[in-house]
């Protein structure tokens, strides 16, 4: 890699760290959001330059180039699924990537065939993905069907942990962000989870200064850190 390509990467990062840091400051609740660095179309090489500065979780949505990309970078990073998940590539994700983290399961089908292949020892940790704008453009369940796939979740709890909750809205919509909010306190009083560790994840790199202050546990920041041109 290019000096310069890899010195931009290093900067994007340290300053999307302060805008973070900064943002976080400003929030009602003053918590550091957990960064998912969203590596999808990024080479092994700028993964491993921002790997190299302490980054340990990164994003991808496509499941083939997760699998590709985890056998030349380092075991220890925590790839998380943001993608759509065909059931079909469930059971070849957690045999490859045993500490993968599966945030958009949306459907009852996909949390059956995640439970078909997860192991006990080590529960497979999921989101659910909320369709919060209703659009029909959009991925995620629809709000009206997610306690059928949160009980389906709960149901298999031996094998899965439900670890959250996960949308992609309209950018910046204040609105939406709140409900999310809204939503992740009414799963965690009707299933007694914790509201300090259930974590809603909203916000990406256009709008994750605005999703801080609404109170988001997690963003999910690609284009920020990882454009060098």
């Amino acid at each position: 890699m290019e000096k310069a390509k890899e010195e931009k990467l290093k900067s994007n990062y340290t300053s999307t760290l302060e805008s973070i840091k900064s943002s976080s400051e400003k929030s009602p609740n003053k918590k550091v959001p957990i960064l998912i660095a969203v590596s999808k179309k990024r080479s092994v090489e700028s993964i491993q330059v921002i790997y190299n500065l302490g980054q340990r979780i990164f994003g991808e949505n496509y499941p083939q180039e997760l699998l590709t990309k985890s056998e030349s970078l380092p075991k220890d990073i925590e790839w998380h699924l943001i993608g759509h998940l065909q059931t079909n590539k469930v059971k070849k994700l957690l045999e490859q990537i045993p500490n993968i983290v599966i945030e958009s399961v949306d459907r009852v089908d996909v949390v059956k065939k995640i439970s078909q292949y997860a192991d006990v020892k080590n529960r497979t940790k999921v989101y659910l993905e909320i369709n919060i704008s209703g659009e029909e453009s959009k991925t995620g369940c629809p709000i009206k069907d997610i306690y059928n796939v949160i009980d389906e979740i709960m149901k298999n709890k031996d094998k899965i942990e439900f670890v959250g909750i996960m949308s992609l809205g309209k950018i910046g919509d204040k609105k939406e962000f709140e409900k999310m909010v809204e939503i992740k306190n009414e799963i965690c009083e009707k299933y007694s989870l914790d509201k300090d560790k259930f974590i809603a994840s909203f916000g990406t790199s256009q709008d994750f200064n605005e999703a801080i202050l609404s109170g988001t546990d997690e963003v999910r920041i690609g284009h920020q850190i990882f454009e060098v041109d």
